[in-house]
């Protein structure tokens, strides 16, 4: 349970990540962003149901991500609060509000970085792939293996 629920916390620092290129792209990343897809490298049946996704939000309908840039350089991410128990081969998942995360971001060719305004998170920095209206990325995320983020403009 613990490392699922590190896995969606590590989503909030992300998911602030998904930002483009360079000056030219971080004008298409200002705006509005919802994630659409949660891609674990495997399939897996989170919801108990006898088939396996490997879309971790098909697994936990519940479970949304919203992300805004600004021109001025600050991001606000809010995504779903996710309880997880395992018992007997058995997952218990269920939303349980939110969490926000804001801060500043900048964008260096593929390379973003944030600042969380929250002093107990440090900076990171991700590699992105902004393709018109869509931003992915990808990170190592425990069991999961690697999960790639994918977000589409509002």
């Amino acid at each position: 349970m613990k490392r699922l629920m590190s896995v969606f916390f590590i989503a909030v620092l992300f998911v602030a990540c998904s930002s483009d290129d360079d000056n030219k792209s971080q004008a298409t990343l200002v705006g509005s962003w919802t994630l659409v897809e949660l891609n674990a490298a495997l399939p897996i049946d989170f919801n108990n149901d006898g088939t396996a996704n490997r879309n971790i939000m098909k697994e936990i309908p519940c479970y949304e991500g919203h992300a805004s840039f600004t021109e001025d350089g600050n991001y606000l991410l809010t995504l779903s609060k996710v309880n997880a128990e395992i018992d007997g081969g058995i997952w218990n998942i269920e939303c349980d509000g939110s969490v926000v995360n804001s801060g500043t971001y900048t964008l260096d060719g593929d390379q973003l970085t944030i600042n969380p305004d929250n002093p107990d998170e440090e900076s990171s920095t991700t590699t992105i792939d902004l393709n018109n209206n869509t931003v992915r990325y990808s990170m190592e995320a425990g069991d999961l293996g690697t999960v790639e983020f994918v977000l589409k403009r509002d």
